[in-house]
């Protein structure tokens, strides 16, 4: 059987076919498993998808969504996805999961690369990508707890 190394130049074609999301394109149909492991798309989401690709991120993100359920963010129009692909399986597993499960609304996992590559992303920040039907109408890169809760239209 091949190595993950051979088989790379093959897929290398593949991926780079793949560009980032811009204003104007297509809304993302992310199709990924939440937290308790519960199918769900982002084409659910009429306003904002939220994005997270790494600690600093994610913790953004928490502190923003503080106070939020399932319920308030499908009323506000919002979806979180997280990429965990990077995370080390044991860590994702004994540490990261148990304290995703607490929280009381859903965060969809991008548990391979591929899952969000195409999603834009700058490191310490979450990325809002404003949809306007199935449009993408904006992108930012947010890092301000206070702003993006505004942005969003959330209460304190």
């Amino acid at each position: 059987m091949p190595s993950s190394f051979t088989l790379l130049p093959l897929m290398l074609p593949a991926l780079a076919g793949t560009a980032e999301l811009q204003v104007g394109d297509t809304a993302p149909a992310l199709s990924l498993n939440d937290q308790h492991d519960t199918a769900r798309t982002t084409l659910s989401v009429s306003r904002f998808l939220l994005f997270s690709a790494d600690k600093d991120g994610s913790n953004l993100a928490d502190a923003v969504l503080e106070g939020q359920t399932g319920e308030t963010m499908e009323q506000a129009g919002i979806a979180y996805v997280a990429d965990i692909s990077a995370m080390p399986a044991m860590v994702t597993k004994m540490f990261a999961m148990p304290k995703l499960r607490k929280r009381p609304y859903p965060v969809l996992l991008g548990r391979a690369a591929e899952d969000t590559m195409n999603l834009p992303r700058q490191a310490g920040q979450v990325t809002v990508i404003e949809l306007n039907g199935e449009s993408v109408a904006s992108i930012a890169f947010m890092s301000d707890v206070s702003a993006l809760r505004a942005r969003l239209g959330l209460t304190a």
